[in-house]
């Protein structure tokens, strides 16, 4: 069902109405599942992307160093209010320059809680024969009104989503998101191994 979601109707969100309804949804929910595809994507509201798009690897990392305080408290808020977050996180060998700077991120999200999975992209080439997997954010495992959205991008900046609340399509794609998610592996042991020693990325155009 996933490789059909681009095509099912859903409400149309824009940016701020997107933000707006996650954050109401977000806080209510008992889990998170989140799937991400695709391997670049611009995210020029964070210092550390941008210090690593104009090749400045060693001072992203350091921004990327002074963010874990805040989500250190991010995840002690999720723990006191009892939301798990799960992502698959799909990769590529060797990453793209944003893959392999978000890794480190995703990285810091992992030791501080965050359950993430990593998979390669050819474990699902026998979904993408017409495009790529959409990126697809779930809220609510065991809750009785679950909501999902299909993330949206314009030349790779977050730009909306589409919003679906229909509980029997949402427990299908629930349901396949975990069994990719159980066929990955854990970041903590894929990082050390894949990421760590590789040299710095190439520069990206802001």
């Amino acid at each position: 069902m996933l490789d059909q979601l681009s095509r099912l109707p859903a409400q149309a969100l824009d940016l701020p109405s997107y933000k707006s309804d996650f954050q109401e949804n977000f806080w209510k929910t008992d889990m998170s599942w989140k799937l991400e595809r695709q391997l670049t994507f611009k995210e020029p509201s964070s210092p550390s992307w941008v210090a690593m798009a104009e090749g400045d690897w060693e001072k992203s990392l350091l921004l990327a160093r002074e963010m874990r305080a805040g989500r250190a408290e991010h995840q002690r808020d999720l723990d006191r209010f009892g939301i798990v977050q799960r992502r698959i996180r799909f990769v590529c060998d060797p990453p793209t320059s944003y893959l392999q700077w978000e890794l480190h991120l995703l990285m810091i999200w992992a030791e501080l809680g965050e359950q993430i999975q990593v998979l390669p992209t050819e474990a699902i080439a026998h979904l993408e024969t017409e495009a790529i997997l959409p990126e697809v954010l779930v809220l609510g495992e065991r809750s009785p009104s679950p909501v999902m959205y299909e993330i949206l991008y314009t030349d790779g900046v977050l730009s909306g989503a589409r919003k679906f609340t229909d509980p029997e399509l949402i427990d299908v794609c629930r349901s396949e998101i975990t069994g990719l998610w159980q066929r990955g592996e854990d970041l903590l042991s894929y990082f050390p191994r894949k990421v760590t020693h590789l040299p710095p990325p190439a520069s990206q155009r802001v």
